[in-house]
């Protein structure tokens, strides 16, 4: 399967970051990782991705500060921001950060690559 489709994934937990590049790869995806808020903006204005994967909770810039940041960069604004948490986060929530969507950890793999095809439209069975 060839999707070509850059995803950012920006957390502060080095495994996650490394489980989550190995995953995407395996499911046909180019991964781009950052481990701050800092470096995902400098990552997203760079790469330019298709989708975001965002860890709620991080040290410096908090996951609000960086989805304002990335929805104010030019080409950014309409690109699928999905949190990723530990905690879960609800509807209100989402549009109180900005983002499209949130996966729970720990995740279900499967559900979490339906979750990303979907938000790019790419909807195909694993």
């Amino acid at each position: 399967m060839s999707e070509s489709k850059t995803i950012l994934v920006v957390d502060d937990d080095g495994p996650i970051l490394t489980l989550m590049k190995n995953l995407l790869r395996e499911f046909g995806f180019q991964a781009v990782t950052a481990s701050s808020g800092e470096e995902a903006i400098d990552a997203a204005r760079q790469q330019h991705p298709a989708l975001v994967l965002l860890d709620k909770n991080m040290p410096g810039m908090t996951g609000h500060e960086v989805v304002r940041a990335l929805r104010a960069e030019k080409g950014m604004e309409r690109v699928p921001i999905l949190i990723l948490s530990g905690e879960r986060v609800d509807r209100g929530e989402l549009t109180a950060l900005g983002a499209d969507g949130a996966v729970q950890k720990p995740f279900d793999i499967p559900a979490l690559i339906s979750q990303i095809r979907r938000y790019l439209g790419a909807d195909r069975e694993l």
